[in-house]
């Protein structure tokens, strides 16, 4: 039997353990299962393998003259998006979406939840004793929050967001049937008629050629006085710049970003010292979950691959995601 040569890329998403590497011998005997630590593998390893699963560095799959899969651990593929880094043009790449919408979700709503109650003012006040209450400029149950995209994220967060009582609109890339944990679905056509309508906006797309700048600095100054802007997909999404003047001139009231460009920022950054921003280091998607869930996500994926069956979040080059 022709052994298929399988790199598997330990990472903090991704880290096999014992029992999961068994059940993969044990269904996959035809597998070759070499296991590296993501820093560390060679690249006669990536040379070797058929299979990859794991974030190889794009500038090393010049060297991968047999791989024919490549599944990474994460929902976002922008870096393996061109077909270009590829020696075998009939590539397949495979994420790992639906692995992180509902701890991402919890995280945007945390932010929310944070910013309408003042608890950063209110953890600033603790390292000077200093015992000041706010009012909340507006509840929360009676917000509007705007998802900019719509896939697993988008729909994890506007499920938790109805169940506070919000009015949710969402803008995806296609028109599908609206389910019933949104108020209103429209395509990304009409996202400039929706921007002055939120007190939330949260970027939540997937990063494409099409979607870089979406939120450019004119859409920044057609967001409603006094809203705050959450991204939790990628920093080229927002002109930061923009952002930026619209944090200091008030027009925005803040910002919770776990996602900026570059990341990390820079130590001179003006957003490391804003009051009205909230900087997490691209961490929402981190649960004690993510490791089995992106093993379950290749498990079945490999049952695909080997019998030639449809694979399950299969990249479309074209459209970068």
């Amino acid at each position: 039997m022709n052994q298929i040569e399988t790199l598997l890329l330990n990472c903090s998403h991704f880290q096999p353990d014992a029992s999961e590497l068994k059940k993969l011998a044990e269904h996959y005997p035809e597998l070759r299962v070499t296991v590296a630590d993501e820093p560390s593998y060679t690249i006669e390893q990536l040379a070797k393998a058929q299979i990859v699963v794991g974030f190889p560095k794009p500038g090393d799959l010049v060297h991968a003259e047999h791989l024919r899969w490549l599944q990474t651990p994460s929902a976002g593929v922008g870096q393996y998006s061109n077909k270009a880094l590829f020696r075998n043009k009939g590539i397949l790449l495979t994420s790992a979406v639906g692995t992180y919408g509902k701890q991402i979700a919890d995280h945007v709503l945390g932010m929310i939840i944070a910013f309408n109650h003042y608890f950063f003012t209110y953890q600033r006040q603790m390292e000077t004793q200093h015992w000041q209450r706010y009012f909340p400029t507006h509840d929360i149950w009676e917000s509007t929050i705007l998802l900019i995209g719509f896939g697993d994220i988008g729909k994890n967060i506007a499920i938790r967001a109805k169940a506070h009582g919000m009015q949710v609109l969402a803008v995806k890339r296609t028109m599908t049937e609206k389910p019933p944990y949104v108020d209103e679905l429209y395509t990304t056509e009409s996202l400039d008629d929706l921007l002055s309508r939120a007190d939330y906006v949260v970027l939540c797309v997937a990063s494409t050629p099409q979607t870089e700048n979406i939120l450019d600095e004119r859409r920044i100054g057609l967001m409603k006085q006094g809203s705050y802007l959450i991204n939790v997909a990628r920093g080229a999404l927002a002109d930061q710049e923009a952002l930026v003047q619209a944090l200091q001139d008030g027009r925005l009231a803040g910002a919770g970003l776990d996602a900026t460009e570059p990341e990390p920022l820079p130590p001179e950054h003006p957003l490391w010292r804003m009051p009205n921003v909230f900087i997490t280091p691209h961490a929402s998607g981190m649960s004690l979950s993510d490791p089995h869930q992106v093993f379950n996500i290749f498990f079945e994926n490999l049952g695909r691959y080997l019998n030639g069956q449809p694979m399950r979040n299969l990249v479309d080059f074209d459209r970068r995601y």
